[in-house]
């Protein structure tokens, strides 16, 4: 009996430290969010509208490539709560219907699958901005550190920014001429700063920068990506 228990014992210890770093996902999910748009308009052959556009260039690949792999992270992320993994659920099929339903083009029309893509975007980015505002930013018990409190004044501006560029893209597309959106590339401003305040916030919510974690909660990278 104690020699099965032993193996119980043994067999949990394993399973844990096969259990990937929530941190780890969070910086992994929010290095690929800032270089997104570096990477699609570097391998793109020409001036990009917009990030989508990229979709119609040699750096379709990839858009499409870096939108599934953080679907797939965002799909691995339970988060801390039930809300939260419903909430990274939902976001993770949003990022992976981004890539396959193409945004419209000068030379196609904007029809049921453009339309997808939209709806797509807007629950990505405000899912994302949800989790800034609000699971990320959570209370801590007791009095809170500097650092613990840098996190939350750079979460709030985050999902601040990510919520103006939404509103900014939605009334640049309704009120402006399309001529003049494409020509300032206002989508594409729009989507890359808004991808930004995404990435820097989950990239610091992945506490591995000393500057906004504690040694007590940060995450040490060497001990996170050593092969178990």
């Amino acid at each position: 009996m104690a020699e099965r228990s032993t193996k119980l014992k043994s067999t949990t210890i394993t399973t844990k430290n096969n259990i990937f770093d929530y941190r780890t996902l969070r910086l992994i999910i929010g290095l690929i969010a800032c270089l997104l748009p570096i990477v699609v308009s570097f391998f793109s052959s020409q001036t990009l509208a917009s990030i989508s556009a990229s979709y119609y260039t040699e750096g379709r690949d990839w858009f499409v490539g870096l939108l599934f792999i953080v679907g797939s992270f965002l799909l691995a992320y339970n988060g801390h709560t039930r809300k939260q993994l419903v909430a990274s659920k939902i976001a993770a099929f949003a990022a992976i219907g981004i890539a396959i339903f193409p945004t419209a083009c000068e030379k196609c029309e904007a029809g049921f699958i453009s339309t997808l893509h939209y709806i797509s975007a807007a629950i990505l980015f405000s899912i994302l901005a949800y989790f800034c505002l609000g699971p990320f930013r959570k209370k801590f018990k007791g009095e809170i550190s500097n650092k613990q409190s840098r996190r939350n004044t750079l979460y709030l501006i985050c999902g601040i920014v990510m919520i103006i560029c939404m509103l900014g893209m939605a009334i640049a597309n309704f009120a402006l001429p399309v001529e003049l959106v494409a020509r300032l590339r206002l989508i594409y401003w729009g989507e890359a700063i808004g991808l930004g305040a995404f990435g820097v916030a989950w990239f610091v919510s992945g506490k591995a920068l000393p500057f906004f974690a504690d040694p007590s909660e940060r995450l040490k990278l060497e001990k996170a990506l050593a092969p178990r």
